[in-house]
């Protein structure tokens, strides 16, 4: 089956070679970074996911000891590396060889080069983990990056959280512990814990690379510190799965555009006047936009124009930056280039099994994700509806006015023209491929069966729900952040402001949740990792909703845990431990975190038990078990 076609031998042994070094430099277990930032909390949540993690996947391996599915390519490949076999390939794999040169550096080190499918299938718990750790540092650094107030003061702010995020001890709080977890939970990444698939190695990478962005001290600093290990990395994710040049080329390239724009912009002169006329208002703003002050506001007091005039002024300040945005972009322009060069050369995106693999316009894609985010993320997003339907019936309930009318007008406008647009792409672009409905072992093959293929109709029902999700989803984003630095008031906005802030050890500007230019990014990133897909496959839409959680705000929470009186004796002590259960519960923490922990649980109980226990066999293959999965 193993055939020797693409593979480059000398490129594996150096990818193997960086895969070490990155492992041994960036595992959550090093002793720098345990001796930096040691937390109970933290020790706690790597000890409780790594019981379930390796719960499932001893259970798997009981059940199921032989390769299933996918495995059938994907192991033999792995231990032909194991064996040294660098020059062999499968061409029925489509994807670069990065999941087998880790787990064959993993297997060399734990096993002494032992590569059973128990011992490869173990892999992918080590990059479970490195998912929680990658994800609890990325939300921690999302928080500290999120700011607003004075440009100056706002970017020396942050640059002095990226020093002490850097170099001395940060906790993590409740919140973000709690975030990261329950992104290791998520069912997609948790089920293919147990299994040698691609999917949680490419995520914990793409993670990774974003974690790199986000703490690359140089971004704030007016430096280029740190793009070379974007670059580097960037690349090793691409040996992962070839879609997550969209992630770490276009989503960190867009992100990397509006920040440096927004870094780099220069204060209003003195003598600028108040435009009146329309004209006048046009010159104002596109001034102001060359000077790099964009119009990326705040999520929870953006409308539509927002979206549109914070396209237009990133486009204008870009366009006036030309050099200096160049020299922050090169590691991403790299990467599409070394993406653009490997598909010259290859002849196509996917290795192997081309013909059933060719990219088609399919944007329905961007219509599933929607329910599929909705339905995971449910803890999250119900209270936000349930809040927002309170607040709607409540302005149902005013008297009408102009301006008021004029909204309703505005919002049915808005729906009529989604709807619309919604309706033509189901008519004219709903692909259903062949894979879909051949395959009764995953969950994809029943959703499509019961929904849009049970009556012509169905799928136009649909329409309103994928809107109403994705507003839902978008309203998620919107929720008030969890906590806010003090402001200070410093008159003073010079180059000293930084020492300032170094002596006083003290956040000057209030914390912020997404912004227009992050929807904006996120939207075109994910949008042309889908479209391009005529598959459904659920493990698509992984990133997207990892990248989304992550951003998620808080909602509002104590800061610190409450100190009850020390009173000595048992009373004193259910005290304490009523203060701290009522602080990790609601008081200090984020309610719903519990709740989607428990869903996500009860989801993975299910998916799990129907994988080992309710097999069942094809007509076609007698003594052979098929089980369901993602």
């Amino acid at each position: 089956m193993l055939a020797s076609s693409m593979s480059l031998p000398w490129a594996n042994k150096a990818l193997a070679c960086i895969a070490g070094s990155l492992v041994m430099l960036d595992t959550p277990f090093s002793p720098l970074r345990l001796l930096k930032s040691f937390q109970v909390s933290v020790l706690l949540a790597y000890v409780a996911l790594y019981g379930l993690a390796n719960f499932w996947l001893g259970h798997v391996t009981k059940a199921v000891r032989e390769p299933y599915l996918d495995e059938v390519f994907h192991i033999p490949q792995a231990q032909a590396y194991c064996n040294g076999r660098y020059d062999v390939w499968d061409p029925k794999l489509t994807t670069p060889p990065g999941l087998y040169i880790f787990s064959t550096l993993y297997a060399k080190l734990s096993t002494y080069g032992k590569c059973s499918p128990a011992v490869l299938r173990s892999f992918n718990v080590f990059a479970l983990i490195m998912v929680f750790s990658y994800a609890c540092d990325c939300r921690a650094l999302i928080a500290r990056t999120k700011s607003r107030g004075t440009p100056g003061l706002r970017d020396a702010s942050i640059a002095f959280r990226m020093q002490s995020w850097a170099y001395a001890h940060q906790k993590i709080s409740p919140d973000e512990i709690h975030t990261a977890l329950n992104v290791a939970l998520f069912p997609l990444l948790f089920f293919f814990s147990g299994l040698f698939y691609t999917d949680v190695l490419s995520t914990c990478v793409v993670l990774r690379v974003y974690r790199l962005f986000l703490e690359r001290r140089g971004a704030y600093q007016n430096t280029s510190e740190g793009l070379v290990w974007l670059y580097l990395t960037g690349v090793v994710a691409l040996w992962m799965r070839q879609t997550n040049i969209f992630w770490v080329a276009v989503f960190m390239g867009g992100s990397e555009v509006v920040r440096t724009i927004d870094t780099n912009q220069t204060p209003n002169p003195a003598s600028e006047g108040t435009p009146h006329t329309w004209r006048d208002i046009g010159v104002f703003y596109f001034k102001r936009y060359t000077r790099g002050q964009i119009h990326d506001v705040s999520l929870n007091i953006a409308g539509v124009h927002d979206f549109i005039l914070c396209a237009i002024s990133i486009a204008v300040a870009a366009m006036f930056q030309p050099i200096l945005l160049l020299t922050r972009l090169w590691p991403y322009i790299g990467l599409l280039a070394s993406f653009v060069g490997f598909v010259v050369w290859n002849g196509g995106v996917v290795l192997g099994d081309k013909a059933n693999h060719v990219a088609t316009i399919h944007f329905p894609q961007m219509l599933y994700i929607w329910p599929f985010i909705a339905f995971f993320s449910a803890p999250l997003i119900v209270p936000v509806g349930i809040t927002f339907l309170k607040r709607f019936l409540k302005l149902l309930s005013l008297p009408l006015f102009p301006r008021l009318v004029w909204q309703y007008l505005l919002v049915a406008t808005y729906s009529g023209l989604a709807l619309a647009a919604t309706l033509v792409i189901i008519k004219f672009n709903t692909i259903i491929h062949p894979f879909t409905l051949a395959d009764n072992r995953h969950y994809m093959f029943y959703v499509f069966r019961y929904t849009i293929l049970k009556h012509p109709l169905v799928r136009y029902i649909l329409a309103p729900v994928y809107l109403i999700c994705g507003y839902l989803v978008y309203l998620t984003l919107c929720s008030q952040s969890s906590t806010s630095s003090p402001t200070l008031k410093y008159k003073d906005h010079s180059k000293d402001s930084y020492d300032q802030l170094r002596r006083q050890g003290k956040a000057t500007t209030e914390s912020e949740g997404p912004t227009t230019s992050f929807v904006l990014i996120l939207l075109i990133t994910t949008a042309l990792s889908l479209v391009t897909a005529p598959l459904v496959e659920p493990r698509y839409f992984i990133i997207p909703w990892v990248i989304w959680q992550l951003n998620v705000p808080s909602l509002p929470s104590q800061s610190s845990p409450p100190k009850p009186g020390t009173g000595a004796g048992p009373q004193g002590m259910s005290e304490k431990m009523m203060a701290w259960v009522k602080f990790w519960g609601w008081q200090g923490h984020d309610y719903r975190l519990w709740l989607e922990t428990a869903w996500f649980l009860i989801i993975n109980a299910v998916t799990g038990y129907m994988f080992l226990y309710r097999g069942y066999e094809w007509k076609q293959e007698p003594g052979n078990v098929q089980r369901f999965m993602w």
